[in-house]
């Protein structure tokens, strides 16, 4: 107790905070991860106690004691940006490994957007052999994850079944965590694949509708410019009458034309497929990706985006649809893309590796690597370098003084920060009242 009492504590530089309607504070520690909902009545004491440069003597009770719990109070004495670097570089020596497995660079549908040149087939046996051999020769893995891309993954689905089959079972043996999606255009994603897909462990995916049926239509069509938004509402409501176990995240892609009519969409999105908790959204811009028609697309611009796209995300929840990560991004590390996880790789048909799934090998730098039959990897650690030492955290960047820094540090997208002169920050950041308020009304509704 008496050392207690002569402890002082000060702000955490990592929280943020947002006063909502009715009074209470929400707050985002993205250091520790936590969220919490101060009450009107404690509000004030807790504004106080937050103030930068604010010293606050121990022993502490009430409102107080919670802060510290949950970081948002730290002892002075702790140096938080040192452990916020550990965290980051920890990720070199983390159990976990993450494969993008790209089964085929063939797709069914020619989007407006897209950046890819579909010149690959069906991944070689070879490749897949390499990949299961990849994953034995982890020593202590904990947790493996498996993302299908594409082209689109499920014209190649006895690779996409077959595999995750046995890469589960691997994992079930040694007694680690086995997590596994895809990112489908959901034109292929029956419920008798479904059922086989979920069945092998594949268990969540992430399927694109761009609004309302004339709008995703005029962006996502077939080589002959075929509708594609029928064939993929039929199948999500065919899913949705089955009782399997799986997680659809209904990507909602907007441009300056489209977001608007959001409320529309979710209303009819929601007569389609009722209130189903295994449906949630989430949403994003199309941006320039490097495709043939960057110049003719309608891109959102302009700071009032990012309070348009919670407002977006407030639409969905209205009618049920809950986000489909609704606190990934204020989480420590949260915000970092993939491409700057040492522990993260894509691997195309012919075993070649790369980092970003936008780059693809349409620029050098991304291809850091080949994958072998034996599952060994000859990775060039210089280039893995331009991607993984993406750190936005040293002193004197714009990234030092963020409060979002652990989540993203400054790695929101390695590509970007090699390109540009400095890298975005993340959406949430921009919008962090709103967001937080969001937050709090997701928790409110389960």
């Amino acid at each position: 107790m008496a050392q207690d009492q002569i402890a002082t504590y000060k702000p955490s530089r990592y929280s943020s905070a947002a006063r909502d309607d009715d009074g209470a504070l929400i707050l985002a520690n993205h250091a520790t991860g936590a969220i919490g909902v101060v009450p009107p009545a404690d509000a004030l004491a807790a504004t106080a106690a937050l103030r930068p440069a604010t010293t606050t003597t121990g022993p502490l009770a009430g409102v107080l004691q919670d802060l510290a719990h949950g970081g948002f109070l730290v002892p002075s004495t702790v140096d938080e940006d040192e452990a916020v670097r550990a965290s980051y570089l920890a990720r070199y020596v983390a159990p976990n490994l993450h494969l993008i497995l790209m089964p085929t660079e063939q797709c069914n549908l020619r989007c407006v957007y897209c950046y890819e040149s579909f010149v690959r087939g069906e991944m070689s046996a070879e490749v897949q052999e390499g990949v299961r051999r990849l994953v034995e020769r982890q020593r202590g893995l904990r947790r493996l994850t498996i993302s299908w891309f594409g082209g689109e993954p499920l014209l190649a689905p006895e690779v996409v079944v077959g595999l995750t089959d046995e890469l589960r079972r691997l994992c079930e043996a040694r007694g680690a965590t086995f997590i596994c999606g895809a990112t489908t255009n959901g034109t292929l994603l029956t419920p008798e694949l479904a059922a086989r897909l979920i069945g092998a462990g594949l268990k969540t995916f992430q399927i694109s509708l761009d609004g309302l049926e004339h709008d995703h239509d005029a962006h996502r069509r077939g080589p002959g410019g075929e509708p594609s938004y029928g064939q993929i509402i039929d199948n999500l409501r065919a899913l949705a009458r089955t009782d399997l176990d799986f997680s659809v995240s209904i990507r909602h892609n907007v441009d300056a034309a489209t977001i608007g009519q959001a409320g529309d969409f979710y209303q009819a999105l929601a007569t389609d497929l009722g209130p189903d908790g295994r449906f949630t959204t989430e949403v994003k811009t199309i941006g320039q990706w490097g495709g043939p028609n960057d110049d003719d697309l309608d891109v959102c611009t302009g700071h009032a985006t990012y309070r348009e796209l919670v407002d977006v995300k407030q639409h969905a929840l209205d009618v049920g649809f809950r986000p489909s990560q609704p606190t990934r991004m204020l989480e420590p590390n949260g915000a970092a893309c993939y491409a700057a996880d040492p522990r993260s790789f894509v691997v195309d048909p012919e075993g070649r590796l790369y980092k970003c799934t936008v780059e693809l090998d349409y620029h050098d730098r991304n291809i850091v690597g080949q994958l072998h039959q034996d599952g060994s990897m000859d990775l060039d650690w210089d280039k893995m370098a331009l991607w993984c030492e993406t750190d936005g955290m040293r002193p004197g960047t714009k990234c030092s003084g963020c409060s979002l820094g652990a989540a993203c540090h400054g790695a929101v997208c390695p590509k970007e920060w090699m390109d540009e002169r400095e890298c975005a920050c993340p959406d949430e950041k921009h919008a962090i009242s709103r967001t937080l308020k969001l937050v709090r009304r997701t928790r409110q509704t389960t």
